[in-house]
C-alpha cells in the first residue's frame, strides 16, 4: 500500500498565498494572454479570465483566486500535486 505524504494546515496556508496571475507570471508566462487592461486568460483555457486578483473559468463554472485553486480546479491536480507543485518553486 502506497503511504501518502498529509499536508498540513501551514503549507495550505503557504500555497494559498499565490495568487494566480502571479503564478503564470513567474512559472508559466507562456500561458498568459492579455485580453485587456488588467485582464488576462491563458492559451490552455480561453474561457479562463484574470481579474483584480481573481479567476473564473466561464465553461465550467469554477474560479478562485490563489494558484493553489487553479492547479486543482482547472488543471485537475489532485490538492497533493497540486501542493507538491507549489512547494517545489
Amino acid at each position: 500500500m502506497e503511504h501518502r505524504r498529509q499536508v498540513s494546515k501551514a503549507e495550505i496556508e503557504q500555497a494559498r498565498k499565490l495568487d494566480l496571475l502571479s503564478y503564470l507570471q513567474q512559472y508559466e508566462p507562456q500561458e498568459l494572454v492579455k485580453v485587456a487592461s488588467g485582464v488576462y486568460s491563458t492559451r490552455s483555457h480561453d474561457s479562463l479570465k484574470i481579474s483584480h486578483g481573481k479567476w473564473y473559468r466561464w465553461s465550467t463554472g469554477v474560479g478562485g483566486v490563489s494558484a493553489l485553486d487553479y492547479l486543482i480546479k482547472a488543471v485537475s491536480y489532485t490538492h497533493l500535486r497540486a501542493h507538491e507543485t507549489l512547494s517545489d518553486l
